[in-house]
């Protein structure tokens, strides 16, 4: 296994520099669809339509990244109700184009969708899909913002705009065949995956207050954005520091996703639902007291909340929290505490958990080890904790020093 991870490693590292200069230097690929511009070293001021051609700006992040937001933008307003809606922030590759169209279309989340998609060259078509797909599906255009994130070349000084060519198609005739023929054709991107990037995109490309990070492969229970958009505008207003905590469970790949609290304790007790990577990573997903839970849920007929403890440095909490709220360390390598480092922030801030009752979140299939892959990423980020803890330490203790007894170490 540590042979295969080490080959694994040395390939993607060179796959990973082959492609950010293949990206750079050939600006124009095949025709139809997304595009780099040859700007010249020069920057779009706002987003344009150039004849058959919709361009998009492309800025800088950071030092090794480029980001075009709102390369689509939800049209939805949901605030009807005067309420401030939750953005459902994601983050995804191409590989991952057929859930995030799920997510736009499932009744379960009456809100914006706020998902950054990674892409090199050989994954830049998964722009056009979506593009498509939002020009063509009501209920996309309505939910879904796409914020565009691409590594730069080691060469490269400037973003360049990326440019769309206007879609003359019918839309009756993107059909669901159609569709899962186009996205077969993308090849998903083979690079080490910047995720707190990813996170952060999203969340600063969102277009409410208040943030529901998850995982895009997650599905949620019954009615979850409106039912918990009153009490997330009432614990999330950017003063209280006060954070909402979701339950995560997962279920056989088989197996039905539970619609509701009640059909989820008849699948627990039936050893057919689980709480997430019960079996994978219990330290970083289980949360004390599930029948309590299951019963103030049952005894409640909306969605309230309690205050519950920080739990350690492997807690990887799934939260609702404010966009002013701290964001993920960028520096922090992929799968190496990347979550958990946000958290251990959070408490080091003072910030309160409150766990949700009523809704949760539900993951189909049941993770019992790594891949080859997750296995050779992981064993590349490893040569990069040593620094990154420093730097991350340095930063928590300057920042909050007086915390450290309430929140404990922070082991990486």
């Amino acid at each position: 296994m540590r042979g295969i991870a080490r080959i694994i490693v040395h390939f993607l590292v060179l796959f990973q520099i082959l492609c950010c200069v293949y990206f750079a230097t050939n600006m124009i690929r095949r025709k139809p669809g997304f595009r780099i511009s040859d700007s010249s070293g020069t920057s779009t001021k706002r987003n344009e339509t150039l004849g058959e051609y919709i361009r998009y700006e492309s800025k800088k992040y950071g030092s090794d990244f480029c980001v075009a937001y709102n390369v689509t933008k939800a049209t939805g307003n949901f605030r009807d109700d005067g309420l401030e809606p939750i953005s459902l922030v994601l983050h995804a590759t191409s590989h991952f184009m057929r859930e995030i169209e799920g997510q736009c279309s499932s009744r379960n989340w009456n809100g914006p969708i706020s998902i950054s998609l990674f892409v090199d060259r050989t994954s830049s078509e998964a722009v056009d899909y979506l593009h498509e797909v939002h020009r063509c599906s009501a209920k996309v255009n309505q939910k879904l913002s796409v914020h565009v994130v691409y590594r730069m070349s080691p060469f490269q000084k400037f973003c360049d705009p990326i440019l769309i060519k206007r879609s003359n198609r019918k839309c009756t005739s993107f059909n669901s065949t159609i569709r899962s023929r186009e996205r077969s054709r993308v090849i998903p991107p083979f690079q080490i995956y910047p995720i707190n990037v990813m996170r952060n995109v999203a969340r600063k490309g969102a277009l409410s207050y208040i943030h529901m990070t998850a995982d895009v492969e997650m599905m949620f229970s019954d009615g979850f954005a409106l039912k918990m958009k009153p009490l997330a505008n009432k614990y999330i207003n950017g003063k209280d520091k006060k954070l909402l905590v979701i339950r995560r469970f997962e279920v056989d790949n088989k197996a039905h996703v539970p619609a509701d609290n009640k059909e989820l304790f008849l699948m627990i007790k039936a050893f057919r639902a689980f709480e997430f990577h019960h079996k994978y990573f219990p330290a970083g997903h289980t949360i004390e007291s599930l029948w309590q839970w299951f019963r103030m849920s049952k005894n409640q007929t909306e969605a309230y909340a309690w205050k519950i403890d920080y739990k350690s440095s492997s807690w990887e909490a799934q939260l609702i929290l404010h966009r002013k709220d701290p964001y993920n360390p960028e520096y922090i390598p992929t799968r190496i505490r990347d979550q958990q480092s946000l958290v251990y922030e959070l408490c080091r801030a003072n910030y309160t958990f409150h766990l949700a009752s009523h809704v949760f979140n539900v993951h189909r299939g049941v993770k019992t080890k790594e891949t080859n892959l997750s296995s050779a990423v992981l064993t590349h980020q490893k040569r990069l904790r040593t620094r990154s803890y420093k730097r991350f330490m340095h930063y928590i203790n300057t920042t909050y020093p007086d915390t450290f007894d309430q929140c404990g170490k922070f082991v990486m």
